[in-house]
């Protein structure tokens, strides 16, 4: 099949960030899933294609780390990303899980992101649905923002926004040629399915979003 052409509604990055920076203190809990040949702290190296990743040409990749304040957030970042809300019938197979990790990291070093909230984007004159609810066929516009935000500002280490499909939660993506060895560390890492109090959190995020999980 393919791919779409992006539409151009994503504008192009601005010259310069003028907007607000937060920190994430030391001790802050982070959620994040990812690929099972991963270690819990350990960089996506370019592979995949997302909303803010890969960055950079094929032999010079950023790495990278997604991450959110919750779990609830973090499948939705990952796990139902895909899913078309407009289709009656939304399916998830069980057997998908084992292809993936859930790792709970602390942080053990201040880190320092660019804001890409609501109020931040609109001082950049940008609506979140230019750049945050985009569909996958804007992401290679969409990542143009990130590789602007690696190359130009470099006094942050990645950036945060609002989960797109779970806004009372804020993710988050590291460059992780600018985080610290140690600053991201491991609390624990499971199989989600393996978990039972997890499983039971994913079955009901499935239930609340009518998505069927089969076998």
């Amino acid at each position: 099949m393919t791919a779409l052409a992006p539409t151009g509604i994503v504008p192009k990055p601005p010259a310069t960030f003028p907007t607000y920076v937060t920190d994430l203190p030391v001790g802050a809990v982070l959620w994040r899933i990812h690929a099972a040949s991963l270690a819990g702290a350990t960089f996506n190296p370019g592979f995949g294609f997302s909303r803010f990743a890969p960055i950079g040409p094929v032999r010079k990749r950023v790495p990278t780390a997604y991450a959110a304040e919750e779990f609830e957030a973090a499948v939705y970042e990952t796990i139902f990303h895909d899913l078309d809300p407009a289709q009656p019938f939304k399916t998830y197979p069980l057997s998908k899980l084992a292809d993936v990790r859930c790792s709970v990291l602390r942080v053990a070093a201040p880190l320092v992101l660019r804001s890409f909230l609501a109020p931040d984007l609109m001082k950049l004159g940008v609506a979140r649905n230019q750049l945050i609810d985009t569909l996958s066929r804007e992401f290679p516009d969409t990542r143009r923002w990130s590789a602007a935000l690696h190359r130009k500002d470099t006094v942050t280490q990645g950036m945060v926004w609002e989960s797109r499909a779970y806004p009372s939660s804020l993710a988050m993506m590291f460059f992780g040629d600018r985080v610290p060895p140690g600053a991201l560390s491991v609390v624990s890492t499971v199989r989600i399915d393996s978990d039972p109090s997890l499983a039971m959190r994913f079955k009901a995020l499935a239930d609340r979003s009518g998505v069927t999980l089969i076998v």
